[in-house]
Parts: structure tokens; sequence; C-alpha cells
């Protein structure tokens, strides 16, 4: 503005001493004003565009004596550009004051997050250097939180080798985070869909071994009945009949897990005595308990009122007495206790089996890892049945686990959280 009044001033003058009438000096001097005016308004027209937008808008001049030195882009004090214009958005985004950015514009390089400085810079460097569109997007520190930013700009080369920068910058940081959520939603799912591929194929392989059994002594089981051989009949029938059991076991297992995994095992919780259920349960087992004389003990004097699904918490105790007969010597010792604390039903079921040891222990009730071993008379387990304690327990809001050492048999404890029907 100092040039153009001194221009103005010089003009007119020239024109004094070139004798023109006054009168046209003085139209002169009103065409100009009329032009300075709409110019101005031009500029307040142009400022209210630039102000209203929703996206940070600003125009830099990187100077030509200036442009080639790498160091400055690295400055906190002596950048090589300086601000010409930066909208009310742009410094809403970054909490600038505009003056201050324009008597220091290197103040953006402290806002830029400390592991992403190093690409804001060399961005700049290479777009400066090479004259091709500046595009970064990275972290900043805003209002002392971490915000995401993405910045665009074009340039135009000028005569005297100056820069003029116009960009764009968006506040992303809604959708960044969005991102990261879908990505670790994916990462979440391809785990999940990793864990269940794996968990078919070990679930494949163990029905494979027990009607390899069943069919295979069969065979032999119709070739002894041939013979009339009795003591041999009896030997294959009963292997037969146990492949049979660990078979059948398996797939309820499977299916009941199946339709948990799917929706279509709906909870539905109802008032029980837990007492009475584990006594329903062990009397199931109770043949089985005999035959390699194991004594099952319920140590409960009174009635234990809980709500919960009986189906499900009839799938757990199914599968912890059958594991305890199964993992137990021969007349070994299984005992069921139950006690009602404060905010929660405990049930732990012990035994005087083979125990477990502590590497092997994280694994039981993961559906990622396989992990059965056989009984103490040679009974096949299923590797399913945990995971489905695990599942049905955590629908309750309790919890499972396991204490044992190898050769002092094994405690499986879970929680149900006290609740009301």
């Amino acid at each position: 503005m100092v040039l153009e009044s001194k221009s103005k001033e010089h003009a007119l003058e020239v024109l004094a001493k070139a004798d023109i009438d006054q009168s046209v000096i003085d139209s002169i001097e009103e065409t100009h004003r009329q032009i300075e005016d709409a110019l101005e308004e031009e500029r307040q027209l142009y400022l209210d565009l630039a102000n209203s937008q929703p996206t940070g808008v600003y125009r830099l001049r990187v100077l030509n004596t200036k442009r080639f030195n790498e160091d400055k882009w690295r400055s906190l004090t002596d950048v090589p550009y300086k601000v010409e214009f930066a909208n009310t958005r742009f410094c809403e985004i970054l909490n600038l004051d505009l003056e201050k950015f324009q008597k220091n514009p290197a103040i953006i390089n402290d806002l830029i997050f400390e592991t992403d400085k190093e690409s804001f810079i060399q961005k700049n460097i290479e777009s400066d250097r090479d004259l091709t569109p500046f595009i970064w997007e990275g972290r900043l520190i805003v209002r002392n939180q971490i915000i995401w930013g993405h910045f665009e700009s074009t340039l135009r080369l000028l005569p005297n080798g100056d820069v003029i920068w116009t960009g764009v910058c968006f506040d992303i940081t809604k959708r960044k985070k969005e991102q990261q959520e879908i990505q670790e939603k994916n990462r979440e799912l391809q785990l999940v869909n990793a864990e269940k591929d794996k968990f078919f194929s070990i679930i494949a392989h163990d029905l494979k071994s027990p009607f390899n059994a069943i069919v295979g002594f069969s065979k032999l089981l119709i070739d002894e009945i041939k013979l009339k051989n009795s003591e041999a009949v009896e030997h294959y029938a009963e292997i037969v009949l146990d492949s049979s059991n660990t078979a059948l076991d398996l797939l309820t297992n499977l299916m009941d897990w199946a339709r948990s995994q799917t929706g279509r095992l709906i909870y539905k919780p109802v008032e029980l005595d837990m007492c009475e259920l584990i006594k329903k349960t062990v009397h199931v087992y109770s043949n089985i308990a005999n035959v390699k004389g194991i004594d099952i003990k319920i140590n409960i004097d009174s009635k234990l009122p809980v709500c919960v699904d009986k189906s499900m918490i009839f799938t757990v105790l199914r599968n912890l007495i059958s594991n305890a007969i199964k993992f137990t010597h021969p007349q070994g010792k299984i005992i069921i206790r139950a006690e009602q604390l404060a905010h929660h039903l405990k049930v732990i079921v012990s035994d005087t089996g083979v125990g477990i040891s502590s590497d092997v222990i994280d694994k039981l009730f993961r559906i990622d890892e396989k992990y059965t071993t056989e009984g103490t008379q040679d009974e096949q387990g299923t590797g399913l049945g945990l995971i489905l304690c695990k599942d049905f327990v955590e629908k309750h809001d309790g919890q499972i686990w396991v204490e044992s050492a190898v050769g002092l048999g094994s405690n499986f404890i879970f929680t149900l959280k006290n609740k009301t029907c």
C-alpha cells in the first residue's frame, strides 16, 4: 500500500507539471479511488470466502534466496518461507495465532509429532527441490493432544525464482481413528478365522481316530465272532464302545459349541439348586467311575440356589467330571465342592489324577492350541470340552481356571456371578 501511495503521488505530480486541467486530475483521482474501493471489496469478499471454508487454507512464499538450504527446513526460528495467508479454519485446526505465525512461520515445525517430524521435513525439501505437489499426512501435538493432519499444496514458480505454495489442511483425526478401528477389527477377524480354521482341522483329526478304531476293531470283532473267541470278542467290543463314546462326546461338544458360536444356543437362565444339578451329573457318570473304582464325593452341606442356564452349566459339569474320571487312576478319588461367596458361587472339581504341567495349563482353554492326552486307562480326550466350558462360564459372567501339578492331581475351578432370575 505504501508503494501504491507513492505511485499515485508521483502520477499527480507529473499531471500537475504537464499543466493538465484540474477537472481531469479530479476525474482521474475519483477513478483511482473507485478502483481501490473495488479492489478492497474484492479482497474482503475473498477473505470472507476463505474464512468460511471448513478446510484450512494457506499460502506460503518460499524465497528464492533460501530455497535450497535444507537446514532452514529443520529450523525452529528461520524457515525458508513466509506466510502470506492462512484462513480462520487453518488457525483453528493448529491452534495458531495468525500474527505470531506470520512473524515466525517456523513454529509449525514444533507442532509436528517427534517421530513424524523427519518425514514432514523431507517431504517439504523434496517438493521444493523437484517442484512437485506437496502431500503429507502425519501427527501433530495441538492443545496437548495428538491429532492427525493432512496437508496438500500446489505451486506457482514466479519469475524472480520465488515459489508460491497454495494449499489446504484437514483435521483427519476422526477418519484415522475409524481406519485404525477397522484395521483392528480386521486383524481380530483374521485371528478368529485362523483360530477356527486350526480348530476345525484339530476336530477333523480327533474325529478320524475313534472312527478308524470303530471300523478297524469292528472288522476284527466279526472275525473273532466267526471263530467263537468270546474273550477276544469282549475285548474288541469294549474298544469299540470306548471309541464310540469318545466320538459321541466330541460330536456332542462340537454341536454345542457350534450352536453357541452361531447364536443358536440361547442363554435361558432359570432358578435351580446347584447341589441337585451336581448330583444329577455325577449320577450320569457313576457307572464309568465304578468301573475304574473311583470314589466321587460331593462335599456340599446345603442347597445352593443359582440363576443359570441349566443346559450350559450341565455341559460344564459333565466335561469337568468326565475329565476328572478320565485322568484319575483306578481306586482314586474325585471331590466336588461348592460355596456361596459374597458376589459369586464357586465350584471346585478336584481329582487325584495325573496332574498337568505348568507349561500346558495356559493351552487348555485356547481354541488355537491342540492339547489332549490319554487317560489313565488310555481314554481319549476330545480337546474341545474345556474350550466349551470356558465359553459357557463366561456367558454367565464367570471365570474358569485350573490349579495343578504333575502327579498331584488337579483342581478345576469355576465361578458364577450371583444373579436373580
